[in-house]
């Protein structure tokens, strides 16, 4: 008689046993085990706030007619441009002078050379010049009027018309002989954010 072989073959017999009754387990589960079978993931979005893309006029060119009234630009020729996939919105306007010049609330009063004033906004929001001026500029979050949808949407409102008024007085400087689109009288520094600040 073989002992070996017989062991061997007594071995395999409580190994195959063993395995058919693992995965007789395996195949049916407890009732703890069903019960933590179901998992719930968030699915989050967000943008980051140097993610925005848009677009300023580069130049807002008045012309002073005799009286110095100012005429400025198409609103269509002066807009700010959401390239956005999603809705944007002017926080904050800052301007400083340039030059000579003085902005003033109201550059026809007073004794001050080279004196203008201006206001520049949507239609129904214009802002003034002078305002903007002070300490950090002109916090324009909670103003709906400087929404922008995201790019493309319908009804042009991805941008914002500039409106344009002023007057010029007291003018020293040549501001006919200039060359471009005239004599630098200020910049205009537009701050934006991600979404709607109306709220």
């Amino acid at each position: 008689m073989d002992i070996t072989r017989n062991m061997n073959g007594v071995r395999a017999l409580v190994v195959g046993t063993g395995l058919a009754l693992a995965l007789a387990m395996g195949a049916a589960p407890t009732p703890a085990m069903a019960a933590g079978r179901v998992g719930t993931t968030k699915v989050m979005v967000r943008t980051e706030i140097d993610n925005v893309e848009f677009k300023v006029p580069t130049v807002i060119p008045f012309v002073a007619k005799a009286d110095g009234t100012l005429q400025g630009p198409s609103e269509d020729a002066t807009t700010i441009d959401n390239h956005s996939a999603y809705g944007i919105h002017v926080t904050n306007m800052k301007i400083d002078a340039m030059n000579t010049w003085t902005i003033a609330a109201d550059a026809k009063a007073g004794t001050a050379q080279n004196s203008i004033d201006f206001k520049v906004g949507p239609d129904g929001a214009l802002q003034n010049a002078s305002a903007a001026m002070q300490g950090p500029g002109l916090d324009l979050s909670k103003n709906a009027a400087f929404d922008m949808g995201y790019q493309g949407i319908a009804g042009g409102t991805d941008k914002i018309k500039l409106k344009t008024s002023g007057n010029v007085a007291r003018v020293t400087r040549d501001i006919f002989r200039v060359t471009g689109e005239g004599d630098q009288v200020a910049t205009i520094t537009w701050t934006v954010e991600p979404g709607a600040h109306t709220a």
